[in-house]
């Protein structure tokens, strides 16, 4: 297994063969420009033991957490021998990031086997009509540590949370109203939008929670605000606020004339630690009953403690502080290795 240059690779059989299998180009044309682009990725390649390419995974680097993987690929002759699944452990390994890559129905059961977290992507022009998914491999460590650098909280046109920090019982509403918003966000932004996720407390059947639905939102770079800001803001968001240091994370929320349920919609790049702990720190909390219902007791307890502290007047940032120590035990219990 080692990486290859593709300009070294243009004319091999083998490896024309790998990329039509990984991206189904359109003609001889559509293979050369297949091929040019991949001048452009890292590739490596596993080789038989006579030295022709078996496999072979082209990437880049998405941002100094995660791995993009663009191809993947096995010769139908040594398929079921674990390849892809190699390849793919060995860049994780190598570079110490989380690995992610779009997909769609043929290969979403090698990619859930694999331990990937799975998400329902936005649609490929490429393939149009074709169900996508955005599976990526998490890198533990990553997990289970934060970032040393100042978040550089930024405020936009938001400002920091203040109120009476209350907790209700959970509503079977909660679903419905970030189903709307999910809507909304996908129409505004397309493909950019690789995954929306329902995440914070309210996604969790019999948690207990502040009435604000949180959603994670991925988009390719979320430093490239161009992108995708324009258009939320266009689609009735509000820009509240950046924090750059802290996995390049902004925050939108509906106008609180919108008539729409409070909601927070963190963005984040794919592959981002904090989209891992969010969806992995749910899915534990819907199976494990015991350690929901200790985070429930956590939860009232803050408020309760806030409301007798600062009144109606309490920061939310000081009611995730009180509860930040449970949350860090219980990230140990999840993610470390």
């Amino acid at each position: 297994m080692r990486h290859i240059d593709i300009k070294d690779y243009r004319g091999d059989s083998s490896v024309r063969r790998l990329l039509v299998l990984a991206a189904d180009p359109v003609g001889e044309q559509g293979l050369q420009d297949l091929l040019d682009e991949c001048e452009n990725l890292l590739v490596l390649a596993h080789f038989t033991k006579e030295g022709d390419v078996a496999a072979l995974a082209a990437y880049r680097h998405s941002d100094q957490y995660s791995l993009c993987l663009e191809y993947l690929a096995v010769l139908p002759e040594f398929q079921h021998r674990g390849l892809g699944r190699a390849l793919l452990e060995e860049l994780r390994a190598l570079h110490g990031k989380n690995l992610w890559a779009t997909t769609d129905d043929d290969a979403i059961d090698f990619y859930r086997a694999l331990g990937c977290v799975i998400s329902n992507s936005a649609g490929d022009p490429r393939w149009p009509g074709v169900a996508r998914y955005l599976c990526t491999l998490p890198y533990l460590p990553l997990l289970s540590s934060q970032p040393k650098e100042d978040p550089e909280y930024e405020p936009v046109d938001g400002q920091l949370t203040r109120g009476n920090i209350r907790i209700e019982e959970p509503s079977p509403s909660w679903p419905h109203h970030f189903q709307e918003l999910c809507e909304q966000i996908s129409m505004a932004l397309g493909p950019q939008a690789l995954a929306i996720e329902h995440t914070g407390s309210t996604s969790v059947p019999g948690l207990p929670a502040k009435p604000i639905i949180d959603i994670a939102l991925l988009v390719p770079d979320a430093n490239d605000e161009s992108s995708y800001a324009p258009a939320l803001e266009q689609a009735g968001l509000v820009f509240w606020h950046r924090e750059p240091g802290w996995y390049a994370h902004r925050m939108f929320k509906p106008p609180a004339a919108s008539g729409r349920m409070d909601a927070n919609v963190h963005v984040f790049p794919a592959g981002s630690p904090e989209y891992l702990r969010m969806m992995l720190f749910r899915e534990h909390l819907k199976l494990d009953a015991a350690d929901r219902q200790a985070y429930a007791q956590i939860k009232r307890q803050a408020a309760a403690q806030l409301l007798a502290e600062q009144g109606e007047d309490a920061l939310v940032m000081d009611y995730n502080r009180i509860k930040e120590p449970f949350i860090l035990e219980l990230h140990r219990k999840l993610f470390d290795p």
